[in-house]
């Protein structure tokens, strides 16, 4: 179900990097690329806001530049995380074709080090254009029609991708009772390992109305369900962790774009699942913030 960008192929990659005159930064380049994965590593990227346009700036912030600067950084590290995420909120405000265009353009460099990129979508996400503009993404089998939903299976948790995306450039998101059909029931089909719950929306506090309309409905599915760890969300463009009153961890992922109060941090998570538990590292990109490499233990529920 190919619902995700793939890693590039070495061939593909040596073809792209001559074509392109790399000529002395192919060597370092190629040994970026064969870097081993860990196997236990998820990065995770959220509201990227990317533009057709590199030089777009919003909130004094180029987001292109941003997105640049988090590629970089994975390209640093020892180890390469075995997959990426990016949770919504692709494009800039409406979606519009260029805006995927240079999306994924901008995605090469990750795809390089040999890492899928998962792919959720937010309220500034067009889906048609969003599908039109992944390839492979239009034709895909989903599971849930009309909606970007995936399953994606790892050695130590199922990760369950939803769409909360409503209405184009309006903020409240909704799941649908389909979706949330389709994930009662592939819960309970892959209840062996914890289930890691991932959407842009967040869950519908009194203090954040723009979230999930039927956050309700959707906790009414995941409480019951023991397997069920953590929900992941973005939107919000906020770094913390929460925990639900079923015990549920609830993860904010930072802005890879901009941030809505100037004393919060716009970067990237990494994720390394444990036994029984998740460790999250915030990476933000001013090296000089406060929160800058703040690491936060989850602990499974019972």
């Amino acid at each position: 179900m190919p619902i995700h960008l793939p890693p590039l192929s070495r061939r593909d990659f040596l073809v792209r990097s001559l074509l392109a005159g790399a000529g002395a930064t192919l060597g370092s380049r190629l040994f970026a690329a064969e870097k081993p994965a860990d196997p236990h590593s998820w990065a995770l990227l959220s509201d990227t806001h990317i533009d057709a346009s590199r030089a777009k700036a919003m909130r004094d912030v180029n987001m292109a530049d941003n997105l640049i600067a988090v590629s970089k950084e994975l390209a640093a590290l020892p180890q390469r995380p075995a997959n990426v995420l990016v949770n919504g909120d692709c494009a800039v405000l409406r979606g519009e074709p260029g805006d995927y265009a240079t999306f994924v353009e901008l995605l090469k460099p990750i795809r390089e080090m040999g890492a899928p990129v998962h792919l959720t979508l937010g309220n500034h996400d067009e889906r048609e254009h969003f599908w039109a503009g992944i390839a492979g993404t239009k034709a895909a089998k989903r599971p849930v029609e009309d909606k970007h939903a995936a399953l994606v299976r790892s050695e130590r948790a199922n990760w369950f991708l939803l769409d909360s995306l409503d209405k184009v450039n309006v903020t409240p998101g909704v799941l649908g009772a389909a979706q949330l059909k389709w994930l009662g029931d592939a819960l309970d089909a892959n209840a062996d390992k914890p289930a890691i719950i991932v959407a842009h929306h967040n869950h519908a506090e009194a203090e954040h109305k723009g979230g999930l309309m039927d956050s309700d409905a959707l906790f009414a599915v995941l409480a019951p369900r023991k397997q069920v760890k953590a929900y992941i969300f973005g939107h919000t463009h906020n770094w913390r962790t929460l925990r639900h009153e079923s015990g549920i961890h609830l993860v904010n992922l930072p802005p890879v774009a901009y941030v809505f109060r100037p004393t919060r941090p716009n970067g990237w998570v990494q994720a390394w699942l444990q036994p029984d538990g998740m460790k999250l590292k915030l990476n933000a990109l001013d090296p000089k913030h406060p929160e800058h490499g703040q690491t936060v233990e989850l602990n499974w529920r019972s």
